[in-house]
């Protein structure tokens, strides 16, 4: 069956309007009004601008998030009330959320603002999203200040920003870096971190010899987190690659059936977990925390996170974790991890009433103060600051679960250095910087970067660089010894004649056009 063509976002990647001075409705903007009383300059009170109504779809981040009415919920009132508005945030569950997504714009439930990974296709091609230009320019100076150029380029449609970018942090554009056990290394004789696959091989087989009872390597179900192996031979589940003049899915390339063969000799060996293809994501994380796996792939940002885990669930035990750039197979130049120039994105859609009071909104989270926000929530609550230092209650602000979701769902800054330092002190800033570094200089360039997605009406064949059934289903079977790695070669047939053919054909045409 013949494709049919759905431009749908493969942009891959919250919200608030910015602080309205004077007009504000909470404390400050009535100090501000009696002081200016005082000066016999006060506007009178029906010049009052209303709080803007403004809805905001984005996920949970797997974290526990508000329930009920969002201004009931005291962070998300105070973000209210420092913007201006009248806050509805819609958070969908992170494992359901693009399903979900489709289900409410079917059913005509688009918000205001739709947080993602990029320009959300469907409500571009259905001319349901605002291009954003002129209203940055007007209303978002911080923005253009604090997001670097790159970021903007990323969310472009036609020449015309369609989203506002997340800054990457500290300047890495990978979202995926190798992590390491340092001490299992030591222990298992390691003494530098593998620059090849050959020496990557070696490194497992000299960590499991070590321990038998250790998982050299492990990763997730549908062949997720196993960035970093295939990485190595610059492949991945998703994106395209160039290969004989076509732009093809990664997961139908040359260097894929190659990357195949190499997790199919990890599995033989035993040097990657034997239940990586079903492992959900707590299995997962629980066998890393509780130090079972000596080496897996994860964001970059994390790494601080799992030190503090394991140093938790192993007190005593010396875990360090350590992140190394990602090893080349031979022939590859560029490995690890496809480059992105930023993170999450929001979109804004043409339910809005108020446009420009929403990239407002945006606009005070990158400022100081929003930074603050974001990083140590409510002052006078969980952080107080007292002639420019902040003192921040850490613990309360875990007690209270809002500390990870508010970083998660609102920032756009990217990394604050200073506030991480506060955050979690110099020695993790360290670990956090070495991390950022290694992810400069990791990753390769996508060639379908700001490319809308294209879908098959059959959905085993799927959408152009995703990880479809028929795929999971192949590297399964190859990896498992049920199919010879030239199975591979009939998987990409099967799926070109059903339909991928025209897939590629199109994505070809779209590369050729903006060369």
């Amino acid at each position: 069956m013949k494709a049919t063509k759905k431009w749908v976002s493969a942009l891959v990647v919250l919200t608030l309007m910015g602080s309205m001075a004077a007009c504000s409705s909470g404390n400050n903007g009535g100090n501000e009004v009696k002081e200016a009383a005082k000066n016999n300059s006060a506007p009178p009170a029906e010049t009052a601008v209303k709080p803007a109504k403004l809805s905001i779809m984005t996920n949970d981040f797997s974290q526990p998030v508000p329930g009920g009415k969002s201004m009931d919920d005291p962070t998300l009132k105070y973000l209210a009330e420092k913007t201006n508005t009248d806050l509805e945030v819609i958070f969908l569950p992170q494992g359901q959320a693009d399903n979900q997504r489709r289900i409410k714009f079917a059913a005509g439930e688009i918000p205001d603002v739709v947080q993602g990974y990029g320009v959300d296709g469907e409500l571009y091609i259905n001319k349901q999203l605002i291009p954003l230009d002129e209203l940055i320019d007007q209303y978002g100076p911080n923005l253009k200040k604090v997001i670097p150029q790159a970021a903007w380029d990323g969310v472009k449609l036609d020449g015309k920003i369609y989203g506002i970018p997340e800054a990457p942090k500290g300047d890495s554009l990978v979202n995926r870096v190798l992590y390491v056990r340092k001490d299992l290394m030591d222990k298992a004789g390691v003494t530098a971190a593998p620059k090849t696959s050959d020496e990557f091989l070696d490194m497992l087989r000299k960590l499991k010899a070590a321990d038998p009872n250790l998982i050299p390597f492990s990763a997730r179900e549908n062949f997720s987190w196993l960035d970093s192996i295939l990485g190595m031979f610059g492949t991945s589940v998703h994106g395209g690659t160039l290969q004989d003049g076509q732009v093809i899915p990664s997961n139908t390339s040359a260097k894929m059936k190659e990357a195949l063969a190499f997790v199919k000799q990890l599995y033989d060996e035993k040097l990657i977990d034997s239940e990586f293809m079903t492992n959900k994501r707590n299995t997962w994380e629980q066998k890393i925390q509780s130090g079972q796996v000596a080496v897996w792939s994860h964001a970059p940002d994390l790494v601080v996170d799992w030190q503090d885990r394991l140093n938790k669930s192993l007190p005593g035990a010396g875990a360090q974790v350590a992140v190394i750039p990602t090893p080349k197979a031979p022939g590859v130049e560029q490995a690890g991890y496809g480059r992105l120039p930023f993170n999450k994105t929001f979109n804004i859609t043409t339910a809005a009433k108020n446009p420009e009071a929403i990239i407002k909104f945006f606009d005070w989270l990158v400022t100081e103060e929003g930074q603050e926000f974001v990083n140590f929530g409510v002052p006078g609550i969980t952080y107080t600051k007292e002639n420019g230092n902040i003192f921040y209650n850490k613990q309360l602000d875990v007690d209270n679960k809002t500390s990870v979701w508010r970083g998660l769902a609102f920032n756009l800054a990217g990394w604050n250095e200073a506030h991480m330092k506060i955050q979690v002190g110099e020695e993790a800033v360290k670990l956090l910087g070495a991390t950022y570094e290694v992810g400069k200089l990791d990753g390769y360039d996508s060639v379908t970067l700001g490319m809308p997605a294209i879908k098959s009406s059959l959905p085993e064949v799927g959408e152009f660089g995703t990880a479809t059934t028929m795929f999971v289903e192949a590297a399964s079977k190859i990896v498992l010894g049920d199919q010879p790695v030239d199975y591979f070669d009939t998987y990409v047939s099967n799926w070109k004649k059903q339909g991928g053919e025209d897939l590629i054909k199109q994505a070809t045409e779209w590369y050729n056009s903006k060369k």
